[in-house]
């Protein structure tokens, strides 16, 4: 008979020593490597958040105040550019284009100066802490007049509606000497109408001819509010006109603005302040935005991650990981 062996106990207790060893180590490579991922993941999300959100305000806040070729067209450092012309009856915030920006500075529970009703009203309401901004401009891809107006109170003649302007709209008129902001009563696809139906007069100020232009008036407001999808997360929200709030970056904690104001008209900043130490909005040159958002996920430093946002240096209580970003952006309608 074949006499056979096995393994002994000791070389049982090496062999399943040496597996949980090797299973261990595997493990630790497998965790370490999903902890990894996890964290580029987070990161790059969060990047990809802040480049979007910024970006997006950029494109509106640098065109504040665009009314086509008028801009300052004409005017040297030491003067104003052409004032608008709002003929509106009872002007409401989204038709305040006399004013292109305006700021609201946060405080401990509420802003300064005081949020107008739309804002305050929004859907979700804005966020105690974070500052907010609005800007109008005019919108759109222009639509230019097809002849001369037969005067000032004449209907206004055009060969398209590109833009969809409605009755009821908010629009502007203007060429490269003056412009005109009233509200829309008649349109068909060949003419304007804009009556003493919901204007203070019917005149536009100017008989305009085939150089000027019509385009559609956005008053954007951006502020951060509590998330649609996060639980107890901030996002950043768009709100444009009287329309609902939109939901732009999600896990945007806090946003804080300050603005570059002209004192002396020479094009040039002389301050930079929050919105409630600006003397004139109308010399605001330039905005700076310093936006702070967080990852999605929890626990992905050892500790609280210590960061410092508008001067300030926190520890938070949770283990997310927190990214500071600035973007200064010129007024492209005010600067030099």
């Amino acid at each position: 008979m074949n006499k056979q062996s096995g393994f002994s106990l000791v070389e049982l207790m090496i062999a399943v020593t040496l597996g949980l060893i090797v299973i261990t180590a595997v493990s630790s490579i497998f965790l370490s490597s999903n902890t990894t991922n996890k964290t580029q993941e987070n990161m790059a999300r969060l990047q990809e958040n802040a480049r979007f959100a910024l970006n997006k305000m950029q494109t509106d806040i640098r065109m504040a105040g665009y009314r086509g070729c008028l801009g300052r067209k004409g005017s040297s450092p030491n003067t104003n550019p052409t004032p608008v012309n709002n003929i509106i009856n009872g002007s409401t915030y989204a038709d305040t284009f006399l004013l292109a920006l305006q700021g609201f500075n946060a405080g401990a529970a509420s802003w300064s100066p005081p949020l107008d009703s739309s804002i305050a009203a929004a859907t979700p309401a804005p966020t105690a802490g974070s500052d907010i901004i609005s800007v109008r401009m005019g919108t759109g891809t222009s639509t230019p007049l097809s002849a001369l107006m037969a005067s000032e109170s004449a209907t206004i003649a055009i060969a398209a509606n590109p833009d969809n302007l409605a009755i009821g709209n908010t629009a502007l008129i203007a060429d490269c000497v003056t412009s005109t902001v009233f509200k829309v009563t008649g349109i068909s696809a060949t003419f304007i109408e804009h009556s003493t139906a919901t204007n203070t007069t019917a005149s536009l100020g100017r008989a305009f001819d085939t150089d000027a232009v019509v385009m559609p008036i956005a008053t954007v407001t951006y502020y951060v509010g509590p998330s649609a999808d996060l639980a107890n997360g901030l996002s950043l929200w768009r709100k444009t006109n009287n329309s609902s709030s939109e939901e732009l970056a999600d896990n945007v904690e806090q946003l804080q603005i300050t603005y570059a104001e002209d004192s002396n008209a020479d094009w040039v900043p002389d301050k930079y302040v929050s919105a409630d130490n600006v003397t004139n909005m109308n010399n605001v040159i330039a905005v700076k935005l310093m936006l702070l958002t967080r990852t999605t996920d929890d626990k992905l430093s050892s500790n609280g991650q210590n960061y410092t946002f508008n001067g300030v240096s926190t520890t938070p209580s949770d283990k997310r990981i927190r990214r500071a970003f600035n973007l200064v952006i010129t007024l492209r309608n005010r600067a030099a």
